[in-house]
């Protein structure tokens, strides 16, 4: 690695050069000593000089011992601005997490991580969000942590806009709300949650082949839990939500609840993992974060939601549904679905479509069939990808169900369906055989009419909106035109059910609106 200046230089007043720590895309870094024996880490400002001298100069007077401190920020005779920071001689937190892949001991962990939260909280307390807090930029001095890089700081108290966002954090730990430009503390809360996610599994939750794919997948997944001790999902499924309102307001409250966890588990040192003894490193890690890298960002349509205390639209998810959840939201959905069909119906006879009560009711139990035979598989379909033809297969078993509910309904009913119906002759063979042949069009129009239309993507929680009338229309079109196929289309009751449970059927479904679109140029970078 080629550096400016090399031993023995004194491109700073009062300093000398002994040699280069690292480059970055904000300059370098260098071990020197001043005039007086005092070891210093100095580093050079270069680029976005402006962005990282503003976030210098705020936290020139903190003193945590958690954080590394800054003592100064110079210029040289060529007029090139240089800060003057404490040494930290020891390793930095990624290179002991890289010698442990499947996580710290939780000794460690119920050592360094309140520290760490408390260097954040002292920075948020003084108005100052870090912005990239990730390993790297984690150190261990003697047993000590702290806190290092400030170059991308900012004021809580900065307008959005500021010059400062042009620069926004390494991607595996960038929360989801920095899309949309907002800086609060609520980025750093997240951070802790990757970074604590990090320690106990080894990894960070969203990985990929590009930054695109790691920043969809803070917008649109979920981490597995499953990766983490049990006692530490709920804290993290916490630190880690989409929506800055549901996670840890401050990064005493997270520090709190990881406590809490180490105080009802026993901390255990994993079997055959020697614990790490932290060593002064013969180069200090102590060095700027890598070249920002910009990356196009292709937008998607979405419907924004506002925060109500930023002011920005923030992408929103749900939460992590358990098989009982599932199976609670769809019993409240067949609910609901039996509540519309009861009004709609209800609705059809008050304006005078028919008269016949027991037409009315063939037509309820026909739609609240159809509702169902929707409702029930599509729960567990909603969100995922692929298996179109065996969800086809699925959804015409369903259609045959229906056809046979509603083959025993035209049975109770003293008015048949007349669109299935056929003259009958008078002798009983004919009959036995206009039994099969009805019972055949009962069950083979509601499973052609459930099994070519996608109906479960009208259920899907991840729909474009909560109600479109593009597949009502469709399904209308669908069914009348398959009617006509059968003798006698004097009555469509049939066509009628599935146009209605159609509506239904994203009334009752749950709805999740997609996230804001992201920039169309994005900053990012890799860790």
């Amino acid at each position: 690695m080629k550096f400016t200046y090399s031993t023995g230089q004194r491109p700073l007043d009062g300093y000398t050069i002994k040699r280069g720590i690292g480059k970055g895309g904000f300059g370098e870094v260098y071990f020197a000593l001043s005039d007086g024996g005092k070891e210093v880490a100095l580093k050079l400002i270069r680029g976005q000089t402006d962005v990282e001298l503003r976030g210098i100069r705020q936290c020139l007077n903190l003193k945590h011992p958690n954080l590394v401190s800054l003592y100064d920020v110079k210029n040289d005779t060529h007029g090139e601005p240089w800060v003057v920071m404490e040494y930290v001689s020891g390793e930095s937190l990624n290179s002991i997490m890289n010698r442990h892949p499947r996580g710290l001991p939780q000794e460690l962990i119920r050592q360094w991580f309140p520290s760490l939260c408390r260097a954040v909280g002292y920075l948020h307390d003084h108005g100052i969000v870090h912005r990239d807090l990730k390993p790297a930029n984690i150190f261990l001095e003697a047993g000590l942590l702290k806190v290092g890089d400030y170059g991308l700081s900012k004021s809580m108290s900065s307008s959005h806009r500021s010059a400062q966002t042009q620069s926004v954090g390494t991607i595996h730990y960038m929360a989801p709300e920095i899309s949309s430009g907002n800086y609060n503390k609520s980025i750093d809360i997240y951070a802790l949650g990757v970074i604590l996610y990090e320690m106990l599994s080894g990894a960070p939750p969203f990985d990929g082949e590009s930054a695109q794919e790691i920043m969809m997948k803070h917008l649109m997944s979920l981490p597995d839990l499953t990766k983490v001790p049990a006692a530490f999902k709920p804290v993290l499924a916490k630190a880690l939500a989409k929506d800055p309102n549901h996670r840890h307001q401050t990064a005493a409250e997270l520090a709190k609840d990881v406590e809490a966890m180490f105080g009802e588990v026993p901390v255990a040192t994993p079997v055959n993992t020697p614990t790490p003894t932290v060593v002064p490193a013969p180069r200090p890690l102590l060095r700027p974060v890598g070249k920002a890298k910009e990356i196009p960002v292709s937008p998607r349509p979405a419907v924004p939601v506002v925060s109500p205390v930023t002011g920005e639209t923030i992408p929103v998810a749900l939460p992590a549904f358990t098989l009982r959840d599932k199976v609670a939201e769809l019993s409240g959905s067949l609910a609901m679905s039996a509540v519309f069909a009861a009004i709609t119906t209800t609705l059809l006879a008050a304006l005078r479509f028919t008269d016949n009560w027991n037409t009315i009711g063939t037509l309820f139990f026909m739609t609240l069939a159809v509702c169902w035979a929707v409702l029930i598989p599509s729960k567990f379909w909603s969100g995922r990808k692929g298996d179109e033809w065996m969800r086809r297969i699925v959804m015409i078993f369903a259609g045959a169900l229906v056809g046979l509910l509603a083959l025993w309904l035209d049975g109770w009913s003293p008015h048949r369906i007349s669109w299935m119906s056929m003259s009958a002759p008078a002798d009983s063979t004919a009959r036995s055989t206009l039994g099969l042949s009805t019972g055949a069009a009962y069950i083979s129009y509601f499973g052609l009419v459930l099994g070519l239309l996608r109906w479960w993507k009208i259920a899907d929680r991840r729909r474009d909106s909560w109600f479109s009338f593009f597949p009502v229309l469709a399904t209308g079109i669908f069914a009348l035109v398959l009617l006509f196929v059968y003798p006698d289309p004097e009555h469509p009751y049939g066509a009628a059910a599935v146009v209605i449970a159609s509506m239904i059927v994203q009334w009752v479904s749950p709805w999740q609106a997609p996230p804001p679109p992201l920039p169309k140029r994005l900053r990012v970078r890799r860790a």
